[in-house]
């Protein structure tokens, strides 16, 4: 019997995650759009947001390393799984487990 084909999350998660990532990345990293935020909310210093980027990249990485050996253990396409889930994190993880669960 053939692997079920890949799943993805919705696409209001990649939306919302991905979003958010892009927005602490320009906060974190620019002076200029930190201090502009800034002025319109309270923000965590720069360095607190460069602190959360690094944390987040690192998690991802980890989730990814993660959806690679699971998906490699259930005869998955670990290219495909890898990436999503480094990309989208914990929604490609719980999509793999119904994706198992199906199989």
């Amino acid at each position: 019997m053939a692997p079920p084909l890949p799943t993805r999350p919705s696409l209001a998660w990649f939306v919302l995650l991905d979003g958010g990532v892009a927005a602490l990345t320009v906060l974190a990293l620019s002076p200029t759009a930190h201090a502009a935020a800034q002025a319109r909310a309270p923000l965590p210093s720069r360095p607190a947001l460069k602190g959360l980027l690094g944390l987040t990249v690192v998690l991802h990485v980890g989730e990814a390393v993660a959806a690679r050996r699971t998906a490699a253990r259930h005869g998955l396409p670990v290219g495909h799984w890898t990436r999503q889930t480094f990309v989208v994190g914990f929604p490609s993880l719980l999509a793999l487990r119904r994706t198992i669960r199906s199989g």
